[in-house]
């Protein structure tokens, strides 16, 4: 993961060739010294794009992981804090449920491409799209520790001291009720670069000349048949590393935050 994040930052600068102009002549040419992982269609060479696509791919998926979990966690809370509560906060708490229920009736995919429709394919739109269809994952997560933790003896204490239901909510149930949101970050960051690359297939997504490694997939895929294997191959395979490794740090980060989980998986042995 961290050599993802390491790539992200400084990968358009240390490729050996531009990841966005083809070379006249270059097009659809195999592995070689010259050119790591060929070139595609349009004579680009596929290892520069390959590292240059970090940058688009993590950005695109960290924005909407942080933005999703920025907003789902509050309304989670409240939601589960203030659930089966009379008046306006319990009212509140079951239309943000029931809205979520509509996003969750729709199959993630068709949800994703109609909003890309709806709201053109670029960078804002498809951070839009992850915040979206992650929206749900992260609200009733931090919704159920909510309902845990609003029964504990320590929320009984903040109430004899005076302090309001609102402040106990969001000062002393919202920091408990995080940790498991903050952990499932990474694991949203693969969907995201999964879902992104999805798009870009389809067509939905970014387009060419932009380092994706959907896009890139997609630009391949067709060429395959003609046993230009090396176009789609290297740029799966990244995405595929990539995904697996987030996968990965977010069970460490779950396995940190809880002990029982540490103990489960042998870290506290």
């Amino acid at each position: 993961m961290f050599v993802s994040i390491i790539l992200g930052l400084i990968g358009p600068y240390i490729v050996p060739h531009s990841p966005t102009d083809g070379v006249p002549g270059h097009q659809s040419l195999p592995p070689s010294l010259e050119y790591w992982f060929g070139t595609d269609s349009n004579g680009m060479d596929i290892f520069s794009r390959v590292i240059a696509a970090y940058r688009y791919d993590l950005l695109i998926a960290f924005c909407g992981a942080v933005f999703s979990m920025a907003i789902g966690a509050p309304l989670g809370v409240f939601a589960g804090y203030f659930d089966g509560r009379r008046g306006i906060a319990g009212f509140v708490s079951l239309l943000i449920l029931r809205f979520m229920d509509v996003i969750q009736a729709f199959p993630i995919f068709v949800l994703a491409l109609f909003l890309v429709a709806v709201f053109s394919p670029n960078f804002a739109n498809l951070v839009f799209v992850i915040v979206v269809t992650n929206l749900p994952i992260n609200l009733r997560l931090a919704r159920a520790e909510a309902l845990a933790l609003r029964e504990k003896a320590f929320v009984e204490a903040a109430r004899a001291t005076g302090n309001s239901e609102f402040r106990i909510a969001f000062v002393h149930v919202m920091p408990n009720a995080m940790t498991h949101v903050v952990a499932l970050i990474s694991v949203v960051m693969g969907f995201g670069i999964l879902l992104t690359a999805g798009l870009s297939f389809v067509g939905a997504g970014l387009r060419v000349p932009t380092p994706e490694w959907g896009l890139m997939i997609s630009v391949g895929a067709s060429q395959m048949i003609t046993g230009k294997w090396w176009a789609s191959l290297f740029p799966g395979l990244f995405m595929a590393i990539t995904i697996f490794g987030f996968s990965m740090f977010g069970q460490a980060l779950t396995a940190l935050f809880d002990p029982l989980e540490r103990v489960r998986l042998g870290y506290g042995r």
